[in-house]
């Protein structure tokens, strides 16, 4: 890990894991959004079990507002967004005032949905706003490893909500071979143990079967 210390690995970290989830949980419930602004009802429950999320809501419509904009909702987009919210604000020397302006933006547009009636362009700044701050992370953080750390946060996350919602087994592992690699060059020390046995299962047939084992791997990958 180099000079960075270990408390600030650990925001660098849950920033990158923060700041996926809002935008993998954005992506992967449009679907249910998109029927919702249709007057529909979506399988909304199926979401939850994956993720597992608690599932309190009443229809499409109470879990669209409730678990994107409800901020006593500790499983909602929002909440997500706030918590990386206030560690970029404590790292906003090593991200650079360009790249934390990204994350306020995107904090600001998901408030702005969340006050509409139809927050479908919101909701998209949110997510251009996190693609952005990727952007400007290879821009203007200058340590590699504070760069690298953040990645492995994403890229961990997003195994994680891929290994939940059934993405092919092919993606999954893909997303493996990246997080080993940005671990790697964050200095950051993984189980190799369970490293092993995650590529193992997603380099075969049948690990649709064993997701959810698969998934309490993935967590216990790297403690930080």
């Amino acid at each position: 890990m180099g000079t960075i210390g270990l408390s600030k690995a650990n925001r660098l970290f849950w920033l990158g894991r923060y700041l996926e989830r809002v935008y993998t949980s954005l992506k992967a419930t449009r679907q249910i959004f998109d029927k919702e602004v249709d007057g529909d009802e979506a399988d909304f429950k199926d979401y939850c079990r994956r993720t597992g999320i608690g599932c309190n809501y009443t229809d499409t419509t109470d879990f669209i507002r409730r678990y994107y904009f409800d901020l006593n909702n500790l499983d909602s987009v929002i909440v997500s967004l706030r918590c990386a919210y206030d560690n970029a604000i404590v790292l906003r020397e090593t991200l650079s005032s360009e790249t934390l302006a990204y994350v306020q933006m995107a904090a600001a547009a998901i408030q702005l949905a969340a006050e509409s009636t139809a927050p479908a362009v919101e909701l998209q700044w949110v997510l251009d706003d996190i693609m952005a701050f990727r952007g400007s992370c290879e821009e203007n953080i200058e340590s590699e490893s504070s760069r690298n750390i953040i990645k492995s946060g994403a890229s961990l996350e997003r195994l994680d909500l891929y290994l939940r919602l059934g993405y092919p087994q092919e993606v999954c592992l893909r997303e493996l071979n990246h997080l080993a690699s940005r671990l790697k060059k964050a200095q950051l020390e993984a189980d190799e143990g369970i490293l092993s046995v995650l590529r193992e299962a997603l380099e075969n047939a049948g690990a649709d079967d064993n997701r959810q084992v698969l998934v309490a791997a993935a967590e216990g990958l790297i403690t930080i």
